[in-house]
């Protein structure tokens, strides 16, 4: 069954009137005809939304290939040129290049940054040798602490006991352990509360049957109301017997219309080709039976939902793109706002590279560019941090300070 959402709204000839302004052409007279009411306003808006999600990725692709793409290449080649040049530097002191051990500390964290961020994107053989030339080996008694520290914060976040006994040797096997538990134990909970759940449902199984019964008398009446409108739509423009051929093609089309929107149980469009070929008019919508109204009520209900679930699946990679963003109310116009955010923050960084690979091939220059630089070191308050964020649902306290240049 094809999708109710990709068909438009409502079918309106020129000069006509629309369903919508049929409608508002009384004032409700029952809360089960605003409700009606309140349903029809909710797809239109929900279906227009649709159709600007739907046309978004072309332009959205188009900013990523010209625009995002070729920003991030040069962000890359800026920082190998920068990670190599620091090599240089390192490698092959030349006079009036000569660091300190201070200013060579310095200098390896931040070549080790510029690998990690590189890599972290894209892998390239180059910075990979970089990163295992300088990376340091961990010292015993620092990897016992930094285990003491995890383990301490990982218990406080938790409230698990952890004994010595999870055969982690690194702080990353450590919260994989207890991501492990803590899903063990939620695996268990579920299996109670499902064991719980069935037995309510076999207690209430004859109840339960009962309703279901309910469920499908009400179904079938409501797909009998949609076939009536669609059996009376059928019987005015079928083609077959037209001997006029011009109006023979245009009923072909309507006739493709109509299926298309019963295929799709999309009853605004087939209520809205009965008021275009004059079956029902204002008065008839306004003055529906409450069964009638119920039925229809319910056939929009679904129809939302169907709605909903698809401009949901439409918005989805774009709520990705956005940091996992959960926000129903997100618009194009949101995502390209971030998007050239994020766009003119690459653009300060490429600024500050392309200035240092300018700036450390001078030896006063680097000097003061190196004073400015404050090495980072093991703090446990930020290991808290990044553990917490690591582990998920912890809102960060604000930053104390910046540490970096």
């Amino acid at each position: 069954m094809s999708d109710s959402t990709t068909l438009p709204l409502f079918d309106t000839p020129a000069g006509g009137m629309s369903l919508t302004a049929a409608l508002a052409r009384r004032k409700p007279s029952s809360k089960a005809e605003q409700r009606f009411r309140k349903l029809v306003i909710q797809i239109e808006r929900q279906r227009e939304r649709l159709k600007q999600w739907e046309d978004y990725p072309q332009r959205y692709n188009q900013r990523l290939s010209v625009e995002l793409i070729p920003l991030q290449e040069k962000l890359r080649t800026a920082r190998k040129q920068m990670a190599l040049l620091i090599d240089e530097l390192l490698s092959v002191p030349t006079r009036g290049r000569r660091v300190g051990k201070v200013q060579r500390a310095k200098l390896q964290q931040i070549l080790m940054q510029l690998v990690e961020d590189s890599l972290s994107e894209t892998d390239d053989e180059a910075l990979r040798t970089l990163r295992d030339k300088y990376l340091e080996p961990v010292d015993e008694d620092d990897r016992l602490f930094e285990m003491e520290i995890t383990r301490d914060i990982l218990q406080g976040m938790t409230g698990l006991a952890i004994d010595d006994d999870h055969g982690a040797c690194s702080p990353e096997e450590l919260m994989e352990y207890v991501r492990r538990t803590m899903q063990e134990q939620h695996d268990d909970e579920r299996g109670a509360e499902h064991r719980r759940g069935k037995s309510r449902e076999e207690h209430f199984d004859a109840h339960t049957t009962a309703t279901q019964a309910e469920r499908e008398q009400a179904t079938r009446q409501v797909n009998q109301s949609l076939r009536d409108v669609y059996r009376k739509l059928v019987s005015a423009v079928h083609p077959d017997r037209e001997p006029d051929s011009a109006e023979r093609a245009r009923k072909n089309e309507l006739m493709q219309r109509v299926n298309r929107a019963y295929e799709a149980n999309d009853l605004l469009t087939l209520l809205g080709l009965q008021l275009e070929l004059d079956q029902i008019d204002a008065a008839h919508l306004s003055c529906l039976t409450p069964q009638h109204l119920a039925q229809y009520t319910q056939i929009l209900r679904e129809q939302l939902a169907s709605l909903q679930a698809e401009l949901t699946r439409t918005m989805q990679p774009f709520l990705t793109a956005m940091g996992g963003r959960d926000d129903s109310s997100l618009t194009p116009e949101d995502v390209d706002r971030q998007l050239s955010a994020d766009m003119a923050q690459m653009q300060v960084v490429l600024r500050h590279l392309q200035a240092d690979l300018v700036a450390f091939r001078d030896p006063d220059r680097l000097r003061s560019r190196l004073a400015e630089y404050v090495l980072e070191t093991f703090d446990p308050a930020d290991e808290l941090e990044h553990l917490a964020l690591l582990m998920g649902d912890f809102q960060p306290p604000p930053p104390r300070r910046k540490r970096r240049r």
